[in-house]
C-alpha cells in the first residue's frame, strides 16, 4: 500500500512544482492578470454532542510574486439534522453560523482588517455508495476597515457551493482509510460590494487522504475569478490559480 501512497504524492508534488514555476515579476497586479496563489489551512474541530460540533480555521494565503499576504481566523458552530425542509428521502441537512476575521497586508493596496459573520444551510445525499453530492448556501456580512476613506466598508453576499465527492476509502487500504476525490463549484452573488476581494466563481478539483474518520489531508488546484481592490479604489479583475493544502482534525 505504501508504494501507491508514495506514487500519488510524488505526482501531486510534480504538478505543484510545474504550476508554481514562473518568471519573477515585481510589478503590481493589473486588470485581467493571471495570478498564482498559495493557501495553507489548519481546520480543527470539536464534537459538542452527537449532532453539533465547533469548527475552527487558521489560514495563511499569499500571491506570487509576493505582493500581499492574508491571515485568517474563523470559527463556526455546525449542527446536522435529519430533516429541516425536506422529508421522504434519505439525506442530511445542516445549519451553521460563525464569524471570521481577515488581516490583509499589501505592498500596493491599503492594509485592511475585515470581520465577516456568516450563516449557512447544507443539504447532502448519496447518489451511490461511493458518490456523495452536497450543497451549501451561505450568507455573509462583510465589515471592512482600512485607512482609505473612499473605500466601501460594508458588503453583503450569498455563496452557493455544489460539491461532488468520489469515495475511494477502503480500496487498496484498510476500511476507513484511503483517498477521496472532491470537486466543488462555488458561485458568489455580491449584493453589496466592498473594495477588496469580491469573488465571482471558484472551481476546485482536489484529492484528499483520510488517515481515519477524524484526521484528513486535502490538496486542491483551483481556478478563481475575483475582483480585487487597487490604490485608486478601482476594482481589478484577476484569474487566479490557487494551490491549497488543508489539514482537518477532529478531537
Amino acid at each position: 500500500m505504501k508504494k501507491y501512497t508514495v506514487l500519488i504524492f510524488s505526482v501531486l508534488f510534480l504538478v505543484f512544482s510545474i504550476s508554481w514555476a514562473q518568471v519573477e515579476n515585481d510589478n503590481p497586479i493589473e486588470d485581467h492578470d493571471f495570478t498564482r496563489q498559495l493557501w495553507f489551512d489548519l481546520e480543527p474541530s470539536w464534537h459538542l454532542n452527537e449532532q453539533s460540533k465547533l469548527v475552527g480555521e487558521v489560514s495563511y494565503r499569499t500571491v506570487e510574486p509576493k505582493s500581499w499576504h492574508r491571515l485568517i481566523f474563523r470559527a463556526s458552530k455546525r449542527t446536522s439534522k435529519d430533516s429541516i425542509f425536506f422529508k421522504g428521502f434519505k439525506h442530511s441537512e445542516g445549519l451553521q453560523y460563525g464569524v471570521g476575521t481577515f488581516f490583509f497586508m499589501s505592498d500596493y493596496q491599503p492594509n485592511s482588517f475585515e470581520i465577516r459573520p456568516f450563516q449557512g444551510y447544507s443539504l447532502g445525499f448519496n447518489i451511490s455508495p461511493r458518490f456523495n453530492l452536497g450543497q451549501l448556501l451561505r450568507a455573509e456580512e462583510r465589515f471592512l476597515f482600512t485607512n482609505n476613506e473612499s473605500h466601501k466598508f460594508f458588503g453583503l453576499r450569498l455563496r452557493y457551493q455544489v460539491t461532488g465527492t468520489i469515495d475511494l476509502k477502503g480500496l487498496l487500504f484498510q476500511q476507513g482509510r484511503g483517498f477521496y476525490l472532491p470537486v466543488s463549484i462555488e458561485a458568489f452573488f455580491n449584493l453589496v460590494k466592498v473594495s477588496q476581494f469580491n469573488d465571482v466563481i471558484r472551481i476546485s478539483p482536489g484529492i484528499g487522504y483520510q488517515v481515519n474518520p477524524d484526521f484528513k489531508f486535502l490538496f486542491s488546484l483551483a481556478y478563481h475569478y475575483t475582483k480585487q481592490g487597487a490604490d485608486d479604489n478601482k476594482l481589478i479583475r484577476t484569474n487566479d490559480l490557487v494551490v491549497r493544502f488543508r489539514i482537518l482534525r477532529t478531537f
